[in-house]
Parts: structure tokens; C-alpha cells; sequence
């Protein structure tokens, strides 16, 4: 990893995981969508009351750290701000981490598994809406999955609406309308969520955003899930549940548009 700036132990984000953090999709076109991560990421600062670089500054450091790096394409680069110390007149640090990305074309082939957590999203809280560096919770449900022999785990929130996976957002497709959770269930705003719903609908692919009960994902035509490094991830089964992976589907149409739109995607710096 490039070296950074050091982490200094009265931090906030050393003591109480307080800061926010974006990952963004890094290609041979650069850093996909800055815009709406930015834009998520000022939202968080705010929310924190915390002082971000402004855009320009921070595209800039984003672009001098890519330079530097010497990752193969495409990785991943999670940008962190810090919670700094007031009472030490410490002010918020930018971070800068790579790593690889970890899905494999097996898992876009044939589909992963979900699991239901025993576990609620707590749909009231303020972190559901930002990428907040406390994390652990989000942690501890994803192991909660893997043991139970799943690729991603699904949130029911606090009335027993669908949410969201530990890492990502969750669409299903029913009758040929794309369904999704709607930010009031505890969902995170996703960037791929928000691109998602606007290539659905210039693909003509009615969409809804609700509170939908697990018999709903249960019963739908096909199922998957988005985040920034992922794209678009099919389903294939959620617990003893399976869902067929055919070519000629909304998700495919989707994926392609997706991807279409990444290749036409020029950087704002």
C-alpha cells in the first residue's frame, strides 16, 4: 500500500470508529462515478459534522494516490475520513487503502447464496444512511452467512420488512417490474442502487421502491444484489430456497446496460 499520513492514537476514528468511508471501483478508465460517491461521502461529513475536502481537492488526491499505485486493474480504493480530535484542534485526515477486488466470474455465472440473518437492521437509526467507518456490526453479519455456507447475508429490519445485505443493496424482479427496498427500511443509499433504478427505467422496466415482507423475495421471478465493486450479482439461492440463473432475463438486460454504461463513463477529472 502507498504510505499515508500516520493514524494518530486520540483520533476518533481510532477510539470510537467514528468517520466515514467510500469504496470506489477503480478501472483502466480511473475511479468509476466519483460524483455520487462524493456526494455520499459529504452527506456523511455533514451528518458527523465533519470537514471534507471540497470536490476538486478531493478528485485531485484520489488521482495523484492512482497514479502512485501499482495494483493491478481493476481494484479497489477505500477513501476514509477521520473523525479527528477537536478538543486536540486534530482536524479530519483522508485516508487511502487498495485491495483486490474479491468476487469471481463463478459467482456472476452461477449466482450466490444469501442467508436471512437472525439479526435486525435497525431502520431508525442515523448511521443506516451513511457508509460509517463502525462497521463491526456489518462484519460480525457477514461471518454470521459464511457459516451458514452463504456468500452475503439479508437484513429483515425492525417490523420484518426486507433491507439490505451486509455490503449491499438487494433487487428482485416480479412479473416483469424490478423491485427494491425503499431508503425508509434501513437500506443504504447506494451509488449502484441509484444508477440501477435509472438504467431500469430508460430500459422501460417499471420499477417500485416499498416495504416488502420476505415472502415477497421469496416468491420472486429473479433476485440480486449491487454495491460498487460488484455490479450486478445474481442469486441463486437464499437458504434451502433456490432461483434459476437464465440468460435471457431483467438482471441480464440490466447487467449489460450496466456495463455499457461503465465503458462509456469519462471520469470528471
Amino acid at each position: 500500500m502507498i504510505p499515508c499520513e500516520t493514524l494518530l492514537s486520540h483520533d476518533r476514528l481510532v477510539l470510537f470508529g467514528f468517520g466515514v468511508f467510500e469504496t470506489l471501483l477503480i478501472t483502466e478508465e480511473g475511479a468509476l462515478f466519483v460524483d455520487l460517491h462524493w456526494q455520499r461521502m459529504n452527506i456523511g461529513a455533514d451528518l458527523l459534522s465533519l470537514q471534507l475536502p471540497e470536490k476538486t481537492e478531493w478528485l485531485s488526491r484520489i488521482q495523484e494516490f492512482i497514479k502512485q499505485s501499482l495494483s493491478p486493474l481493476p481494484y479497489a480504493l477505500r477513501i476514509t475520513l477521520s473523525g479527528g480530535a477537536p478538543l486536540a484542534n486534530l482536524p479530519s485526515k483522508l485516508f487511502f487503502h487498495e485491495r483486490s477486488i474479491p468476487y469471481t466470474p463463478e459467482q456472476y455465472s452461477q449466482g450466490i447464496r444469501l442467508h436471512i440473518l437472525p439479526t435486525l437492521r435497525n431502520e431508525h437509526s442515523p448511521l443506516v444512511s451513511i457508509k460509517s467507518t463502525n462497521y463491526l456490526e456489518n462484519i460480525l453479519a457477514k461471518e454470521t452467512a459464511k457459516l451458514q455456507g452463504a456468500d452475503e447475508g439479508v437484513w429483515l429490519n425492525t417490523k420484518g420488512y426486507i433491507a439490505e445485505g451486509t455490503m449491499s443493496n438487494l433487487f428482485f424482479i416480479k412479473n416483469e417490474t424490478l423491485f427494491t427496498p425503499s431508503l425508509a427500511s434501513g437500506c443504504l443509499p447506494g451509488t449502484r442502487r441509484h444508477l440501477i433504478l435509472s438504467l431500469a427505467r430508460s430500459l422501460q422496466i417499471p420499477t417500485q421502491e416499498g416495504l416488502y415482507p420476505l415472502s415477497d423475495l421469496f416468491l420472486a421471478d429473479e433476485i440480486f444484489m449491487t454495491n460498487a465493486l460488484m455490479g450486478i450479482m445474481p442469486v441463486c439461492q437464499i437458504d434451502d430456497i433456490s432461483f434459476p440463473i437464465t440468460p435471457k432475463s431483467k438482471t441480464k438486460a440490466l447487467d449489460l446496460a450496466y456495463k455499457t454504461l461503465i465503458n462509456k463513463h469519462i471520469t470528471t477529472y
